[in-house]
């Protein structure tokens, strides 16, 4: 081996902890790296593994790590935080370019918020950003779908990409638990932070979605720019439903595919029939799916897949090898063009399909008061938007389970009176179905919002 890499890390977290010890047990050394720590950046060193034996190896001054003459690659392993937050990681990030060091980063929100600056200054510096622990953590994913993958031409990507929101789900479907005792357990059990929006919201799916079709479709997108739904109102209920009438579950799923020339992408829980893959993977889990195009440039169906990846989506040690993978393509590419996966991409898409043009099939779930006559009319109102209706599911219900769905007494009605049902509606728009919805919420005998979920098409 020649001289060892040099590693400077921001941040001493669990995922920066787990990269130095690593480091530190030689894990690079069967590829042929060399490699040491050279300077840790955290705001607060005393405590965190390793100061003890190495106090001189941390700082808290981020600028000792970016700048620091002797480092090679810094690896950035912050973690997301608030916009002002990202605005300061950026900074960073560029410092170190600036001087000169590739980076290796976990941080998918900072690509995210703020990759156009850092994919310029790479490029100006002759640098590379790699991000391979961005989105399936410990599944390898960026590196496929730029190299061994290239030559394919993508039609699809899609999965489980939120580990958090699989058990939670998980939960929900195998043991019947509420939302509410689900989140709980995911939180004892370390799958959860104390503040689980990011998660439970689905950003931080969208967040690893927007990477992916970065790199498989070359677009653009910020957060916010496609649709996007939390797993916040999914109820033990919906599981029955999906369950007993459509032989499904109920997956966060995120999708980019592209369809006549657009690029179609989405975060949301969705109805998945039992038969396909996707419907088995659980607990903590993450999988995505790719589909490359065919030879005569039609789009196949989502549903259809060429490679599955599945693995261990998050936790320090999973994140720690796919950043340590990194580490390893920038010393053994160092001669390479900076890594920029958002550059000359040919996929056949020009444009992203605004959100209300998104085309499903859709399962919407009612709570009413029960009286006569509030089928045919929300049929009705269907009707008058042009949306066909396919299915209308009823169960018979516990109380328990009818008052854990709206609360007891909520909107004036007992139990006994309230009334839940589903109906599934023929393919149609995001945008004349939430116009529908909009009409129906305004019935006096509804009393909760109407959860709607896109129907997997098989």
């Amino acid at each position: 081996m020649g001289s060892p890499v040099r590693i400077g890390i921001l941040g001493a977290g669990t995922v920066g902890g787990a990269v130095h010890d690593l480091v530190v047990k030689g894990h690079l050394a069967r590829f042929g790296v060399d490699a040491e720590v050279t300077k840790v950046f955290t705001r607060r060193p005393e405590g965190k593994p390793g100061y003890a034996a190495s106090p001189q190896l941390f700082t808290t001054d981020p600028a000792a790590v970016t700048g620091h003459p002797d480092v090679d690659v810094v690896v950035e392993v912050l973690g997301a935080g608030g916009p002002a937050d990202l605005r300061v990681q950026k900074e960073w990030v560029l410092d170190a370019l600036r001087h000169g060091k590739s980076v290796a980063t976990a941080n998918k929100a900072l690509l995210v918020a703020h990759g156009r600056e850092i994919w310029a200054a790479a490029r100006e510096s002759g640098r590379a950003v790699r991000f391979e622990a961005c989105v399936g953590g410990g599944i390898p994913i960026i590196g496929p779908l730029t190299q061994s993958l290239a030559a394919e031409r993508p039609a699809a990507v899609y999965g489980l990409l939120n580990g958090t929101s699989n058990y939670i789900l998980t939960e929900m479907a195998q043991r019947g638990r509420s939302y509410e005792d689900a989140l709980a357990s995911a939180q004892a059990l370390g799958y959860a932070e104390a503040d689980p929006d990011a998660d439970v919201s689905g950003r931080d799916a969208e967040a690893k979605l927007l990477l992916l079709a970065s790199v498989t479709f070359g677009a653009r997108l910020q957060a916010g720019a496609i649709h996007r739904k939390g797993i916040e109102r999914i109820h033990a209920i919906d599981f029955l439903y999906a369950a007993r009438k459509g032989r499904a579950t109920i997956k966060s799923v995120a999708l980019a595919r592209g369809v006549d020339g657009a690029l179609e992408a989405m975060v949301s829980p969705m109805v998945v029939p039992e038969r396909h893959p996707i419907a088995s993977i659980d607990g903590v889990t993450n999988a995505l799916f790719f589909k490359g195009q065919v030879s005569d440039g039609g789009a196949p169906d989502a549903g259809d897949w060429d490679y599955v990846f599945a693995g261990p989506g998050a936790g320090g040690g999973a994140t720690a090898v796919a950043v340590l993978g990194d580490v390893q393509e920038l010393v053994l590419r160092s001669g390479d063009a900076p890594f920029l996966p958002v550059e000359s991409i040919v996929s056949g898409v020009d444009s992203v399909r605004p959100q209300d043009d998104l085309r499903g099939s859709f399962y919407v779930r009612f709570v009413v008061r029960d009286q006569s006559g509030i089928v045919g009319e929300l049929c009705q109102i269907f009707g008058d938007q042009r949306i066909n209706v396919s299915e209308i599911w009823q169960l018979q219900h516990t109380d328990e389970e009818l008052e854990g769905l709206v609360g007891a007494g909520k909107g004036g009605a007992a139990a006994r009176e309230i009334l839940p049902f589903v109906i599934t509606l023929e393919e149609t728009s995001v945008g004349q179905l939430r116009q529908a919805l909009e009409r129906i919420a305004q019935k006096d005998y509804v009393l909760a919002e109407p959860l709607w979920l896109p129907i997997w098409k098989a």
